[in-house]
């Protein structure tokens, strides 16, 4: 099945959920003992070198940038709370890390912009209304699909990628990108609904194959 506006993406391996590293391993991070970081390394590398790769469309660009965000954890480590899961820290950073090239480079979202199109679009997201997630949800991820993400307001599209691909929960979701867990619910399906125009308008069916 693919994502709802309710359930966890399943099915995709790229999508799949992975196990955080155990609590053992998490409580000797502070101390920056060499297993425990080379775990972290190897768990959480191509994660999210993957996201910041879809985020920033840009292989080098995303190559640099997680460099900086793994430069930034480790920095970081003595101040993390092992009783607390890794991912949703982690990908807090990352998600920081895009925002800042994205405003250093003047191609900055306007959130407020989004959150006017997310009250527009609360009616509709509540409503029962079957959502686009059905329709996309056999879609390939071709490049072309990629390449649409890639087109999504900066809000959007860390959302999208953050649930669809990573597999998150919009709580944790929230925390990531510091909304609500209804306003990011809202955000995915107004993502999702984009996304679906993107592809129409590139001659692609939602469900794969030519319109």
């Amino acid at each position: 099945n693919g994502p709802t506006s309710g359930d966890k993406p399943q099915g995709k391996t790229e999508r799949a959920e992975f196990e955080d590293l155990p609590r053992s391993i998490r409580e000797r991070l502070p101390s920056r003992d060499p297993q425990a970081l080379t775990l972290f390394y190897e768990t959480y590398f191509d994660r999210l070198y993957g996201y910041v790769r879809r985020m920033v469309g840009e292989e080098h660009l995303a190559e640099d940038l997680t460099q900086e965000v793994f430069l930034h954890l480790h920095r970081n480590l003595d101040g993390y709370d092992p009783a607390r899961a890794l991912r949703p820290w982690v990908f807090t950073i990352a998600t920081n890390k895009v925002r800042d090239y994205w405003r250093s480079r003047a191609h900055q979202s306007s959130l407020r912009e989004i959150d006017i199109e997310e009250e527009d679009h609360g009616a509709r997201a509540t409503s029962g209304e079957q959502g686009p997630e059905q329709e996309l949800q056999a879609a390939d991820l071709s490049d072309q699909i990629a390449e649409a993400v890639e087109k999504l307001p900066e809000s959007m599209r860390s959302t999208l990628v953050l649930r669809y691909y990573e597999g998150l929960s919009f709580q944790a979701i929230g925390e990531i990108v510091d909304r609500n867990e209804a306003a990011v619910r809202k955000r995915y399906s107004r993502a999702l609904e984009e996304l679906r125009k993107l592809l129409a308008g590139r001659g692609l069916s939602p469900m794969g194959g030519e319109a």
